[in-house]
């Protein structure tokens, strides 16, 4: 049975979250673990905070904080707002209102544990092939505004200076449109609702597979839980509804809400959704019992987070071929840019 401290009702008014987390991936995965593990061993929340601070080392300095709001009556999921990833913490949140706290920390970690593994692998990956590209970049702009300039100037002073010098300015030009336009293209994008960015998120090219999957892992788990709460379809939504605004599934929420307040099925809107797996829509029509769609959604969420891990391991494994490809691109540009014409003006000398 949960304790009183293990539940945290959904505040009403606009939560304020950072946008992003001020622990890491590894660090959320480690304390989601730890403490889902001594909460599934009949620990209290307190007494689980206390054995983690006494035990272990190398813990964050605001899990005392945390640790000291909680003695003080404090819920103890709004203290980990600013450090856990804000998904990560929507669905924390939904698990203590109508689920056991212990199981939605293991889920939570599990995924962050991914999460984590995974961008270690990227930046692994990306070492080398990053390295040998800034050395390319250095290489290039070296030639192209040091070295040659001179050459150019000391083979034909009469006919090179005035080409240099508009030269430059277009490469100058052209690299501030493209940092100008990246910051508003960035700024823009991330204006977007939570709706709108998860719907363009599966048409990337590479990764979009890797966001389906991982879209069709969260809201089945998600499901899941509100499912097996016993909850009808109407208070599933108003429990979403009270939700953060920017929080996908609140987006979600209103939306449905608002079909079904006009008395039209939102069925074909689900299907229109490129982040929802049709799969997951016909379980949900299926007409299920409660507990059996509960099971279907779990072994479906089962099967959608294996698809996720594999699908990033394949992600993964384009990452080298792909960089080291634009590697050899950009030196054979260099030779054709800045080799080819220094070799046209020495054939003019000789």
């Amino acid at each position: 049975m949960k304790t009183r401290t293990q539940r945290a009702s959904l505040p009403r008014k606009r939560w304020r979250l950072t946008r992003r987390a001020r622990w890491s991936l590894a660090q959320q995965a480690r304390i989601c673990q730890l403490l889902g593990d001594q909460l599934q061993s009949g620990f209290s929340l307190r007494q689980a905070l206390a054995f983690l601070r006494t035990t272990a080392t190398g813990w964050p300095v605001e899990l005392a904080g945390i640790e000291q709001r909680l003695l003080a009556g404090d819920p103890f999921l709004p203290g980990l707002a600013p450090y856990l990833q804000e998904n990560i913490y929507f669905q924390l949140t939904l698990t203590t209102q109508y689920g056991d706290l212990g199981t939605g920390l293991q889920r939570a970690a599990k995924l962050l544990q991914l999460m984590a593994t995974q961008r270690q692998r990227l930046r692994q990956l990306l070492a080398y092939p990053l390295g040998l590209l800034g050395g390319m970049g250095l290489l290039f702009v070296t030639l192209q505004f040091g070295i040659l300039p001179q050459l150019k100037t000391s083979l034909a002073p009469s006919t090179v200076g005035p080409q240099l010098n508009w030269h430059q300015l277009l490469w100058g030009g052209g690299v501030i449109a493209v940092l100008g336009g990246s910051g508003l293209l960035g700024r823009w994008w991330w204006s977007q609702s939570s709706l709108q960015r998860a719907q363009s998120y599966p048409r990337w090219p590479l990764v979009g597979g890797l966001f389906r999957a991982y879209y069709a892992y969260y809201l089945a788990d998600n499901l899941t839980q509100l499912v097996q709460s016993g909850l009808s379809v109407k208070q599933m939504i108003q429990i979403l509804e009270r939700l953060p605004p920017r929080a996908l599934l609140h987006q979600l929420a209103v939306i449905l809400a608002r079909q079904l307040a006009q008395g039209t099925s939102p069925v074909t809107w689900l299907h229109r959704q490129r982040y929802i797996p049709d799969e997951l829509v016909l379980l949900l029509r299926k007409g299920s019992t409660q507990p059996q769609l509960a099971r279907e959604l779990g072994a479906y969420s089962r099967l959608q987070y294996r698809q996720l891990v594999q699908r990033g391991e394949r992600g993964l494994a384009w990452v080298q071929p792909v960089l080291l490809t634009l590697v050899a691109g950009l030196i054979v540009t260099a030779y054709l840019n800045l080799l080819l014409p220094l070799y046209h003006n020495l054939q003019g000398v000789y």
